[in-house]
């Protein structure tokens, strides 16, 4: 179930109505809203339940061993271990028996036709795997205490706005909101969750897809003789539009509704392709897995405490391992890689003469070196994006190879440049502006440009909205991107 479709609407107005009416009563609450985020997982799926509430029955468990066991470590251990396997096993099964198969002809049995390709990977898996081992982490490391009630840690595992695709919570972000005394009782922000929702649903429905439709046949033939000389860059540049906005859409939506019971979350994404570094991306891009790998990973390898050689391996450790994260084929091994690459090399570079001299630049010169550094992230970026949407490793190189191979008559022409995309990317930007704009009048307390702004900002968020279903694409929606990994 995916926040735009019907089914979804119904269900959370018809929980969201006997929250408000159950809000006040503890076990009620509790037990109504996880009985709705199971409902949302396992809609049309319901083989996929048992796999999420092992999760939550084994992190549950481990996590009040680790306080009152001898052997905390051996739990840890423990728990992270049973995460990791069956988050490997569903992901990269297909992976590693094709790749046996390449490597070994005849050892490894033949399979029946189309099973690796009808190999099914649950749902948000990854997402409440990594959730569950911060959690199991924390109360290791003394951070969060171990939740006793069963219900309210499976609740805070399994909450339908964050359980597919993050963002990826912290316990004080969310468990420590969900033990007794502390469960929120009100909508916080409603104008603000209101806001998020229809921004989220003007991304992903107007933009993304739209943007989706555009760029899907490319690169669905980008080896094909039917786009031999099509210039791949302006896909590329697309397809990193297409992938934040329908990212960043879940999370404002996720966001969004975590307000309206009360929960608010940190935020995921910080304009990421205004970064000036791929270090700065990183810290701006899908920001709640950039602190679990920094934390959870890249610490717990040694981080940069043990010289420059060690600090490096652990980048590029990490990185390899966040790509893996992401699917199993090897163009994600690279895409993690790529990204690894250009992180050590900016810690190179910043360790320079040339580097802070630029950086100590004012006035023009300032401002061109800021738009040349800003224009080499994206690109570094937009190459990684190639292995990223491309899983076969031969049409990604193909992708890249086009980048600089094309026939001149055919680069300005084609689906990147339908009119649609540019005016879906066009109102958004309008309608950043406008809510802007309406946002600093109604901060004027007692004025009547204050009143007038704050009657023009519920404007815009149901303008938002309501051009949301009016002018989005017709016909079938397709999936948000991250619900695969």
């Amino acid at each position: 179930m995916s926040f735009e479709q019907k089914p979804f609407l119904i269900l959370f107005a018809v929980v969201f109505v006997a929250w408000l009416a159950l809000r006040r009563r503890e076990r009620a609450s509790v037990a109504l809203l996880l009985a709705a985020s199971l409902v949302f997982y396992a809609f049309n799926h319901w083989l996929l339940l048992p796999i999420l509430l092992a999760y939550c029955v084994v992190n549950w468990v481990v996590a009040l061993r680790l306080g009152a066991s001898p052997r905390p470590r051996l739990w840890l251990a423990a728990g992270v271990g049973f995460n990791v396997v069956v988050l490997c096993y569903y992901k990269y099964t297909p992976l590693l028996v094709q790749s046996l198969a390449d490597a070994l002809p005849g050892a490894v049995p033949t399979l029946p036709p189309g099973a690796l390709e009808t190999w099914s990977i649950p749902y948000g898996i990854s997402f409440y795997a990594f959730t569950g081992i911060a959690y199991m982490v924390d109360v290791h490391r003394k951070t969060t205490p171990a939740e006793p009630s069963f219900w309210r840690y499976t609740l805070s595992a399994a909450f339908f706005p964050h359980l597919v695709a993050g963002p990826i919570l912290r316990p004080n972000e969310f468990l420590d909101k969900v033990r007794p005394g502390q469960l929120p009782t009100e909508p916080e922000a409603p104008g603000e969750a209101v806001w998020l929702i229809a921004r989220g649903f003007f991304k992903k429905l107007v933009v993304a897809d739209r943007i989706g439709l555009a760029i899907d046949p490319f690169f669905a033939h980008v080896s094909d003789p039917t786009t031999a000389g099509v210039w791949a860059l302006p896909y590329v540049w697309l397809y990193a539009l297409q992938i934040y906005f329908d990212f960043s859409a879940y999370t404002d939506m996720a966001r969004g509704f975590g307000l309206l019971f009360g929960y608010r979350w940190p935020e995921n994404f910080n304009a990421p392709y205004l970064a000036t570094s791929v270090t700065e991306f990183w810290r701006r891009w899908h920001m709640t897995l950039s602190r679990f790998l920094r934390d959870y990973v890249y610490i717990s390898l040694g981080g940069n405490r043990k010289g420059r050689v060690r600090t490096h391996l652990n980048l590029m450790l990490t990185m390899l391992l966040g790509g893996l994260w992401h699917g199993a084929s090897w163009s994600f091994l690279v895409w993690g890689g790529l990204h690894g690459a250009f992180l050590i090399l900016h810690k190179l570079w910043s360790g320079t003469r040339l580097a802070a001299w630029l950086g100590e630049r004012t006035g023009v010169s300032r401002l061109v070196w800021h738009a040349v550094a800003l224009a080499v992230t994206f690109h570094c970026v937009c190459l990684a994006w190639c292995f990223f949407r491309l899983t076969a490793f031969a049409d990604s190189v193909a992708c890249v190879r086009k980048w600089v191979e094309c026939d001149p008559a055919k680069m300005w022409g084609g689906p990147w440049c339908d009119p649609a995309v540019w005016l879906a990317l066009g109102l958004y930007v309008a309608l950043m502006s406008a809510a802007e704009a309406c946002g600093r009048l109604a901060t004027r307390a007692g004025d009547a440009r204050g009143a007038f702004g704050a009657g023009a900002v519920w404007g815009v968020r149901l303008a938002a909205l309501a051009l949301a279903v009016l002018i989005s694409p017709s016909g079938a929606k397709s999936p948000f991107i991250y619900f695969q990994f």
